[in-house]
């Protein structure tokens, strides 16, 4: 099989899409080639069977600009693939489906997030499948959907007990509204003095710097701004940060996070409000927006028996229905059939 796939990003330090650079790998390993088109893309050691094309964002070319490469770079390489995969951006399935019907080129895409605007229900019609982790990762019906699990490199995301600081605690994600990071700051507000909270992210529009303008101000309010950090972490970070980690606190809205499950795997106990968690963690480590204090509270007042039973547990959960290697060789399968 030789696959086209087409993404936001190439860039290992880019804190939410710098994970995509194991899924390429990942495929490289099942596919004959794999060719990439990325909106942007920075240098990386892939294997030899990988070929990366930018449209030159970094460069600071317009849109319109980025269109007319795209499409003259799916046509330019029409022999150097048989199968599209499109990674989170409905819009590229749009612009690309009239081209990849004549050249009778299935399309996939893989989609777990809320809203998807108008470009989401006409890519479903043009795609063969739209794979998500959960139910809740498409917010519309489809008959083409197929729910997989996430990928999560469980190769890299292992504990290390040795970095463990039993008073911090994270959140990681953009600085944005549908986060909740208010309700993170409250439940953070109701533990007593001797924490800290990391929130691992930072502001990306207008609007989100002035959200971070409200909670900055929420913090001083509460008395909690001296015990806590906001500001981006590298995805190659990531890991470090979640194995010094006592607890994550999670209070997002949307599919299945992926920090949650890579807080599993680094054996971090966590406290998520969000549905698309329902099914997927033990029943203690989840709460509401409201309760999300002393599900907090809960978790810290474990022994360390227990703590350790549930780091376990947790790592389990991930290994076993949410791995990467897993995840690629089903999306390989489906798109074989």
């Amino acid at each position: 099989m030789k696959l086209l796939i087409i993404t936001q990003k190439v860039d290992a330090h880019d804190p939410i899409l710098g994970f995509f650079l194991r899924w390429i790998e990942g495929f490289a390993r099942h596919c004959e080639r794999v060719s990439v088109i990325g909106q942007l893309a920075r240098e990386h050691p892939f294997p030899p069977n990988v070929h990366i094309v930018s449209l030159r964002k970094e460069d600071g070319l317009p849109v319109w600009r980025q269109i007319l490469r795209f499409w003259r770079l799916q046509w330019s390489m029409r022999r150097e693939y048989d199968r599209v995969f499109v990674h989170m951006t409905p819009v590229w399935v749009v612009l690309g489906a009239p081209l990849w019907f004549c050249l009778r080129k299935p399309v996939y895409l893989w989609y777990e997030a809320r809203g998807g605007g108008w470009a989401l229900p006409v890519a479903l019609r043009c795609v063969r499948t739209v794979f998500s982790a959960t139910a809740y990762g498409l917010p519309r019906r489809s008959r083409r959907h197929e729910i997989l699990g996430h990928g999560i490199d469980t190769d890299f995301f292992v504990p290390d007990d040795a970095k463990r600081d039993e008073h911090l605690i994270t959140a990681i994600g953009r600085v944005t509204r549908v986060k909740h990071l208010d309700v993170i700051l409250d439940a953070f507000a109701q533990l007593d003095a001797s924490y800290r909270l990391v929130l691992a992210g930072g502001p990306v529009t207008q609007q989100d710097h002035e959200l971070l303008q409200v909670l900055e101000q929420r913090m001083r309010t509460s008395g909690i701004h001296d015990r806590v950090a906001v500001g981006p972490v590298s995805h190659a970070r990531v890991r470090d940060v979640l194995q010094q980690s006592a607890l994550l606190l999670h209070a997002g809205s949307g599919g299945l996070d992926k920090v949650i499950l890579e807080a599993m795997a680094c054996g971090c106990p966590v406290a998520v409000s969000s549905r698309a968690a329902q099914g997927i963690l033990p029943s203690e480590c989840l709460c509401t927006n409201e309760t999300m204090g002393s599900t907090a509270k809960h978790l810290f007042s474990l022994s360390p028996e227990k703590r350790t039973q549930l780091a376990t547990e947790l790592r389990r959960r991930v290994t076993e229905g949410h791995s990467l290697v897993t995840l690629i060789e089903r999306m390989v399968a489906a798109m074989q059939r």
